[in-house]
C-alpha cells in the first residue's frame, strides 16, 4: 500500500470540467455494481482527486455485495451522495443518473472479497451446483483496503 499523491474531493474547490468528473464517478459506481460490489459510503471523503482530475477511490471496509438485501439502497445512497455534492459544491445537476435495475454482473468481486451480503455459507453452496463439491471458492481473502483509478 502507498499513499496516494492527490487531495480529497471535499476540498477541492474547482474541477476543470465538473460534468466529466461526475461521469466518471457515476461510471465507476456502475462499475463496481456489476462487479458485484457497492462501496456503501461513496462520497467527498473517500474520493481523491490525482493530476488530471482523476478519481481514485478509497476506504472499502462497509463494502456490500449487489445480493445483500438492501443493496438497491447502498447503491441509490451512493449515487445520490455524489448528485448532491456536485449540486452544492460545483453547482452542477446532471439529468442522468445511474439505476441499481440496470446493473448487469459481470464479475463476482463479491465473493471474492468476501463482501456483506455475500457469505461463506452462499459461496460453499454456489460452489456445491456448479463443482458438485462444498469446498471453497476462494481460500484467501483479500485487504478491505484497494485502490480502483482510471477507467
Amino acid at each position: 500500500m502507498s499513499l496516494i499523491d492527490g487531495i480529497p474531493l471535499y476540498q477541492v474547490h474547482n474541477v476543470a470540467e465538473p460534468a466529466a468528473l461526475y461521469d466518471k464517478l457515476m461510471k465507476l459506481i456502475v462499475r463496481l455494481a456489476n462487479y458485484g460490489l457497492i462501496h456503501g459510503d461513496f462520497n467527498q471523503f473517500n474520493i481523491m482527486l490525482v493530476e488530471g482530475d482523476e478519481p481514485i477511490l478509497i476506504d472499502f471496509p462497509q463494502m456490500v455485495s449487489t445480493d445483500h438485501p438492501n443493496a438497491e439502497y447502498y447503491f441509490d445512497r451512493d449515487v445520490n451522495c455524489v448528485r448532491d455534492f456536485f449540486r452544492r459544491k460545483f453547482n452542477f445537476e446532471a439529468v442522468d443518473f445511474p439505476q441499481f435495475g440496470s446493473v448487469e454482473r459481470e464479475l463476482d468481486l463479491d465473493v471474492e472479497l468476501e463482501a456483506s451480503g455475500f457469505t461463506k455459507q452462499m459461496a460453499l453452496n454456489l460452489n456445491k451446483v456448479i463443482l458438485g463439491s462444498p469446498i471453497s471458492l476462494y481460500s484467501w481473502r483479500k485487504t478491505s483496503c484497494i485502490y480502483i483509478a482510471h477507467f
